[in-house]
């Protein structure tokens, strides 16, 4: 059986499962930290899994997919697949890169926002809001402008003591089709599931990048895009509201941790409300009205803080 070494969120990863989403490692050095382990399908599962379910542990998460598959998480160090039959690969890994990695992140004490990330000359800038709210469509057009991506969906924070920062994720983004079409046939680029996924090969952010700003997205019918931060205990409320599978949070042995970590993300990073007309001609409006923003903002910020 083949055994592929990954690099994401700052972990080295061995699966025996190939996954084409990971950024993969040229050199294998040391232990892994997170191992991946697809078992063979599971034939007398089916009748409980009709309904599938979603069990959160200490140290251990399980999930059940109905038609999909059986995913253990545990010790934030390995993830188990037991796949049922006529599963898709394409399916085993939608929901093994996403639910369950998102799971071992909790574990791991990180802080997983349901969003997008692009790394810019002010730091990192993560996109979240409700589903739908155009969070990959809008890191999309950076990408398209020349920033490099570091997260689509998953974004971990981590915490140093150097300050906060976002670990670089999968190689890829998902988007809707309006979106794809936008970015003009990227080479490598198929549909699964319910998106185009699109392979990023150039203009990756391979290493974590401070954290500068979080932007709340959000509709409104004015055709002028709004910048407006967030102050007071409002914006420990708007992190835990974006966290990517909020309800995984709860009985996890890292929770009291990641609530201290809520507190601390509201206090040293800029959380803005960015409200915007939503439609396929604005989204290049809306990524020049940013530029200009942080260019204004985080500039006279660090003159401050030099001062």
């Amino acid at each position: 059986m083949s055994v592929y070494t990954y690099w994401a969120y700052g972990l080295r990863i061995q699966a025996n499962v190939e996954c084409p989403e990971l950024p993969a490692m040229s050199v294998e050095t040391g232990n892994p930290d997170v191992v991946i382990c697809l078992l063979p399908p599971r034939v007398n599962a089916l009748e409980s899994m009709e309904n599938g379910y979603c069990e959160v542990q200490p140290m251990v998460f399980r999930l059940a997919v109905p038609k999909v598959a059986f995913y253990r998480v545990e010790q934030g160090r390995r993830i188990v697949i037991t796949p049922l039959p006529d599963a898709s690969t394409e399916e085993l890994r939608l929901f093994l890169l996403g639910s369950a990695m998102g799971a071992l992140l909790y574990q791991r004490g990180l802080f997983p926002l349901h969003g997008s990330a692009v790394e810019t000359p002010w730091g990192a800038m993560i996109f979240v809001g409700t589903e739908g709210a155009g969070k990959s469509t809008l890191a999309a057009q950076f990408y398209r402008n020349g920033y490099r991506l570091l997260s689509d969906d998953v974004c971990a924070v981590e915490a140093t003591p150097e300050g906060l920062r976002i670990l670089p994720a999968l190689a890829q983004i998902r988007l809707c089709a309006d979106a794809y079409e936008r970015l003009e046939s990227p080479q490598g680029a198929h549909f699964n599931v319910d998106k185009y996924v699109v392979p990023i090969r150039e203009g990756y952010c391979s290493h974590p990048v401070p954290l500068r700003a979080i932007h709340i997205l959000a509709d409104h019918d004015s055709s002028t895009p709004e910048f407006k931060v967030i102050r007071g205990f409002d914006r420990v409320q708007h992190l835990l509201e974006n966290l990517y599978r909020p309800y995984y949070l709860k009985g996890q042995s890292t929770q009291s941790d990641l609530m201290r970590m809520a507190g601390l993300i509201a206090q040293k990073t800029t959380i803005a409300a960015v409200t915007r007309r939503r439609d396929s001609e604005a989204i290049g409006e809306l990524v020049n009205f940013l530029e200009s923003t942080w260019a204004k903002s985080f500039v006279a910020n660090h003159s401050k803080e030099m001062n």
